[in-house]
């Protein structure tokens, strides 16, 4: 992988672990210089809720984080969004979902849209 310091790869696939690889493995370029937009931020959170419904054995608290996600949603769609509790958010949101690689991914890619938009 090249990085020129203004794109980012998140890699995800079908396997475990905190790396995913084999033959259903994908790889998303993430923009680090654009603004990311509002609909795109809640279509990769619906996303996200979605996949943590659907996987709640593998997730230690899926409760927990199903309500960030949704903290998430409610924060982002303010006037003036707080960064810092946005941020606060997604932290514990991707902490929560890391130890499942086939979403590791997925969720650092959505912490970098939702730093983008928060700013």
């Amino acid at each position: 992988m090249t990085h020129d310091g203004t794109h980012g790869v998140v890699i995800h696939g079908s396997s475990d672990g905190p790396v995913t690889a084999g033959p259903d493995a994908t790889a998303n370029q993430v923009d680090h210089t654009g603004e990311a937009s509002l609909r795109e931020i809640l279509e990769q959170l619906r996303t996200t809720r979605r996949w943590i419904e659907e996987n709640r054995s593998q997730l230690v608290e899926p409760e927990l984080a199903l309500e960030e996600v949704d903290d998430l949603v409610d924060l982002i769609q303010q006037e003036r969004p707080d960064h810092r509790r946005v941020m606060v958010k997604v932290d514990r949101l991707v902490t929560r979902l890391s130890a499942v690689g086939g979403i590791a991914g997925n969720a650092w890619g959505l912490s970098q849209l939702i730093n983008q938009f928060a700013r």
